[in-house]
């Protein structure tokens, strides 16, 4: 590999590849530096600063984390060799959890993300380490930018390999992680066993130390996020925390154990106890509080170096006390305060040598290691030393026993000459003692603010992309599991029109991306309700309206609802159409289109993977429809489908409306009559107002309503536009003849539709279409009698 950095200033030089098999380049030497601030930047801002916006890299600028701002690197690539060059741009450290990386492409920006903040699914290469490939071609020149932050602390390294280099290096971090942790873990198990067999506090609890590192620096390392929880990056995070948390609580256990802590005064134990709590305490607020102590990692060291001063005065009383401390007593103590200079010191950028670079941080269970093998094999000979002391002990004892029998013996065989004369006295001085001893021992909350009238639509719109988002993360990991096809269909009755309104209002919003126009065409003889499974159709017409907008760019999208001819009887047979004037699809992807993660041969470049018209024609599949395509390349594509549905009535409906919860509103007793043929409506919306404070009446036709008008006053009218005998209009003529000024409200099922015979000036002061939003329908009923006295 031969590279070099062309002259010139610091930012336009680029770094020249003359040859693809390149060996491993660290590229802080070559790339640029930018710190973001505190206002987020997007790369189109990053990529417009001046020359002298950006910096030489230096210690202090690679430390990152800990509230720091992000970090912005800068490098540009040319290919000065013959053959196409695919190269890796890594990141460094495993603790960079938010790595963004953008290559200039065709007057735009490829993006692509990286590290445990994002989902496994979004990295461009699934492996622990994230990784990212710029391919060249001969004689290319790429601009790159990326953006590095994290929420632990950490050390941007960024790295060049090549794709033979990046294998070589995740064997060789695979190869040394197999075998540290495989050695470190026997080890521990082993020195679990033995301590519980043998009852070794000390040897348990330097294992248990130890186990509680690996398990921090193996989260650390992005082995559970990658194998365990790909998809959820903000429990990586608490669980990396929490392991902190508990590798600094249980190495302070083992401190209380080597350190004699019993004996140790009560104020210095409960310091000690206090330092634990502080540290568990620490990792739950940045557990429930990630985002508002994202930048406090300085109450951390300030912690570490409180314990550290703790240690060392339990050390100091400990050897003033003559506890019997050996070398290995002050070797701990030493070593950790080593670790915790060497972590202060980088942080603080006055050292080149990174405790959170892969190696190093991988490596570090070895030490550990050393310590707990020196602790198992000084517990063992101590537990030698104490075996071969009782076995002394109770050889001694013997001994004793011994002696003291023949001695006994000797005395009786001297009094048994005697025996005729003492016999008495030798009974008398016969006894027997016995003893025996006996020992035992014994294990959590939300609030959500009203939001301002105005931001009312926008919040209602940004709520309905969130549920339609939601549900394609459904059908995603349905389809992952393999259960689209075993979905059930909920069918329930409805309002076609107000179904047609909601996805018209999201097609819009989708085209509108793109700088598109959607154009809807509704037939006038739709049927107002039809029972239908409103979430699979929904789902089936935004996929495709997506799709649409996805591949067409100003340019034109239609939707069109029409009912075709002889349907069965009590049924509906709809036809559904999504029309664009994008790059359309060519004949010989047609078939595949509807496969899993295919696409289009002319759609490189442009977002998707390939899973939306699959999707869509297994919706359709469980409707009992099938997606008809009909499309030439660069002259748009035309989807369809025919859809048969069952009638619905009124009465059928469980809600007439989309209940809100609105608490501030007010009907200040306004009088309200309700004027609809079908009772559960009337019943309804009159049990819905009633709860506003309004003045609720109720009429279930036109001729009852201006009977009621002759003898009672109102203040607004509330009428459904299909009735018997006389329609919503008729009924409107006749009140706008004898009540001029009183306002009146169209709350129909479907649009409204003037009769021809009535003149174009006769109109409702509004119009609302079923179901409506409570919020909605009173905020019409609020501002309705205000606008009749300002007429007046």
């Amino acid at each position: 590999m031969l590279c070099c950095l062309l002259p010139g200033s610091l930012s336009a030089a680029p770094l020249i590849l003359e040859d693809c098999a390149l060996r491993p380049i660290p590229l802080h030497t070559f790339a640029s530096g930018h710190d973001e601030g505190s206002q987020a930047m997007t790369v189109e801002q990053v990529a417009r600063l001046p020359m002298d916006g950006w910096q030489r890299l230096r210690q202090g600028n690679l430390v990152r984390g800990a509230g720091k701002p992000p970090l912005w690197l800068r490098l540009e690539l040319e290919n000065r060799s013959a053959a196409f060059c695919q190269v890796f741009v890594l990141s460094g450290s495993s603790n960079n959890r938010d790595i963004q990386l953008y290559q200039q492409r065709d007057g735009g920006w490829l993006s692509a993300v990286g590290g445990a903040s994002h989902p496994l699914r979004e990295w461009p290469e699934q492996v622990r380490l994230p990784a990212f490939p710029v391919l060249l071609e001969p004689g290319a020149r790429a601009l790159l930018l990326m953006r590095v932050t994290s929420t632990l602390p950490t050390f941007v390294l960024p790295e060049l390999v090549s794709h033979q280099g990046l294998l070589k290096q995740r064997m060789d971090e695979s190869l040394a992680d197999g075998m540290v942790y495989g050695i470190v873990l026997s080890l521990i198990l082993f020195s679990l066993a033995l301590g519980r067999i043998f009852r070794l506090r000390l040897l348990i609890a330097h294992a248990m130390a130890v186990l509680s590192h690996c398990l921090y620096v193996a989260l650390a390392n992005g082995y559970g996020f990658v194998h365990l929880w790909p998809d959820m990056p903000g429990l990586d995070l608490g669980l990396v925390l929490a392991a902190q948390a508990l590798c600094s609580v249980l190495v302070f256990a083992y401190l209380r154990v080597l350190l004699q802590m019993g004996r140790q005064p009560y104020p210095l134990n409960l310091c000690m106890t206090l330092c634990q709590v502080a540290f568990v305490a620490y990792a739950l607020l940045r557990i429930l509080f990630p985002e508002q102590l994202e930048g406090a990692y300085a109450v951390r060291n300030a912690l570490s170096v409180v314990g550290q001063v703790v240690l060392w005065s339990a050390v100091f009383i400990g050897y003033r006390r003559r506890l019997g401390y050996d070398w290995f007593c002050y070797l701990v103590p030493s070593l950790l305060t080593l670790q915790l200079s060497l972590v202060l010191v980088h942080r603080l950028g006055w050292s080149p040598f990174s405790p959170f670079e892969y190696s190093f941080f991988s490596l570090s269970t070895l030490p550990g290691a050393v310590l707990l093998l020196y602790t198992l094999v000084s517990q063992v000979a101590l537990g030698r030393r104490r075996e071969k002391q009782a076995l002394a002990d109770i050889e001694q004892i013997k001994q004793a026993e011994q002696e003291r029998l023949e001695h006994s013996i000797a005395e009786r065989t001297a009094q048994l000459g005697e025996a005729l004369r003492n016999q008495q006295l030798l009974m008398a001085r016969i006894g027997h003692d016995l003893r025996t001893p006996l020992l035992g021992m014994i294990d959590h909350a939300r609030a959500l603010p009203e939001q301002r009238k105005s931001s009312e639509s926008v919040a209602r719109a940004i709520e309905r992309s969130a549920h339609m988002q939601l549900e394609l993360i459904d059908e995603l990991l349905e389809y992952a599991r393999n259960d689209v096809r075993q979905l059930e269909l909920l069918a329930a009755p409805g309002y076609l029109f107000g179904f047609l309104k909601e996805t018209r209002e999201q097609g819009r919003y989708l085209a509108e991306r793109h700088g598109n126009r959607l154009q809807c065409h509704f037939a006038d003889d739709l049927p107002l309700l039809v029972n239908a499974d409103f979430r699979r159709l929904r789902q089936t017409l935004v996929n495709l309206l997506a799709n649409a907008a996805k591949y067409t760019h100003d340019g034109d999208i239609q939707l069109s609802v029409e009912c075709l001819p002889d349907p069965p009887e009590g049924h509906v047979l709809l036809r559904f159409c999504v029309q664009d004037t994008g790059i359309g699809i060519a004949s010989k992807d047609l078939a595949r289109l509807q496969e899993p993660f295919s696409r289009g041969s002319n759609v490189a470049g442009r977002p998707g993977v390939g899973l939306g018209l699959y999707i869509v024609q297994q919706m359709l599949g469980l409707m009992g429809s099938s997606l008809q395509v009909a499309s030439a390349p660069g002259q748009g594509s035309r989807f369809s489908f025919d859809l048969q549905v069952e009638l619905a009535g009124e009465q059928e409906l469980e809600q007439v409306f989309i209940e809100s919860y609105s608490r501030l509103r007010d009907g200040q007793g306004l009088r309200v009559l309700i004027v609809d043929d079908i009772a559960i409506t009337r019943e309804m919306l009159y049990e819905l107002l009633a709860g506003y404070g309004y003045d609720a009446e109720a009429c279930g036709s036109g001729e009852e309503a201006l009977c009621f008008l002759q003898t009672e006053q109102v203040d607004i009218m509330i009428i459904d536009q299909m009735m018997p005998d006389m329609n919503g209009w008729e009924l409107l003529e006749l009140v706008r003849q004898q009540w001029p000024t009183l306002p009146v409200v169209l709350y129909s099922a479907s649009p409204p539709r003037r009769p021809e015979h009535l003149p174009a000036s006769l109109g409702f002061d509004a119009c609302l279409l079923k179901p409506v939003q409570t919020d909605d329908l009173l905020a019409v009923l609020e501002r309705l009698p205000e606008h009749a006295c300002a007429s007046a």
